[in-house]
């Protein structure tokens, strides 16, 4: 996978676009404030148009009676250091034996509420980096009448703690609980791996997760004038939408290369 970790990350190594993008729609309140106070809305992926989208279970019920004993044996190390190698091998046969896990209506209900309590404290804030994209100027910017703002992407990463790109696949796919796979590797498959049939989107994409389920103010992210590069016009715009926008630019964002779709 050519996904990227969303903390200490030395941009200058990952092979990333100079510039992503990021579709709007002027007559949309809430799009207008990326451009008149050059914030980003960080969005629960219950939002998102793709259900499966950060909706890849871990699948328990692939787990082999030796992996429910390493899953359990792996949790009792972490969680009880001090204990001996046999107080923690007790644990993961008592464990092994009467986990729920092997239940699959019950694994299937808990993961529902895990995905819910997981959106409500997640946010995604998606790009893309193809700004000539025909079916995206369609899908999200109302058929051309939109906009489109290019980012320097190192910027933007770097302010907003990380980024890479949407990894495509045929079949999503399948996450195993720790230690089989890392928390990490979990996370990394979970938010960057999306079905071949969205692939048109070329996405790029950062997130953050708040301790505590965040309000929509809070989910709202102010980003530095010196990451925008710019602003393009969609070809079907009306002038007075047009006019309006322009009139909207904040003054440091004046060095902004402004240009209409071709």
């Amino acid at each position: 996978m050519n996904q990227v970790r969303i903390d200490s990350v030395d941009f200058t190594d990952l092979d990333l676009p100079e510039t992503i993008y990021k579709y709007r729609v002027w007559t949309n309140p809430y799009h207008k404030t990326i451009i008149s106070k050059k914030e980003v809305f960080m969005a629960s992926p219950r939002l998102f148009i793709d259900p499966l989208d950060c909706k890849i279970p871990i699948r328990y019920d692939l787990l082999s009676k030796k992996d429910l004993f390493e899953k359990y044996l792996y949790e009792s190390r972490k969680d009880h250091p001090k204990w001996t190698r046999e107080q923690h091998r007790k644990f993961a046969r008592t464990w092994m034996k009467e986990t729920a896990m092997s239940d699959f209506s019950f694994v299937k209900e808990w993961q529902e509420s895990y995905f819910e309590d997981f959106f409500d404290r997640f946010g995604v804030f998606s790009l893309t980096a193809n700004c000539f994209n025909d079916r995206m100027w369609k899908v999200y910017s109302d058929n051309h009448k939109g906009f489109c703002v290019g980012f320097n992407t190192l910027i933007l990463f770097g302010h907003l703690g990380g980024g890479g790109n949407v990894n495509y696949v045929d079949e999503l796919p399948i996450i195993f609980p720790s230690p089989k796979h890392s928390y990490e590797y979990q996370h990394a498959l979970l938010v960057f791996s999306k079905l071949r049939k969205w692939e048109y989107e070329q996405e790029y994409r950062t997130h953050k997760f708040y301790k505590l389920p965040p309000t929509e103010t809070e989910r709202i992210i102010q980003v530095p004038a010196s990451a925008y590069k710019e602003l393009i016009l969609g070809k079907n715009m009306e002038p007075k939408i047009k006019e309006d926008l322009l009139k909207s630019i904040p003054p440091d964002l004046a060095t902004m290369t402004i240009k209409d779709e071709e």
